[in-house]
């Protein structure tokens, strides 16, 4: 997998990550407040670390370049 490859499958999940979030005040009547307000949690913190992950990724390239010469 290119690193290309590997950061647009981290934005199609984050995008995946947000609709289901969109989605989750919809679904409150079946789940209830408190599942809803902890995949809430979860999902948002999902997106944060995918981000992190990202930018750890986007910055490697700077140091891979130090290795190979």
């Amino acid at each position: 997998m290119t690193l290309e490859e590997g950061l647009e499958l981290i934005e199609n999940y984050k995008k995946g990550l947000q609709k289901f979030l969109e989605t989750l005040p919809e679904q409150s009547v079946q789940l209830g407040p408190e599942i809803i307000k902890v995949l809430t949690m979860n999902s948002k913190n999902e997106i944060a670390n995918l981000d992190a992950i990202e930018k750890a990724l986007k910055r490697q390239p700077q140091y891979e370049s130090g290795l190979n010469s």
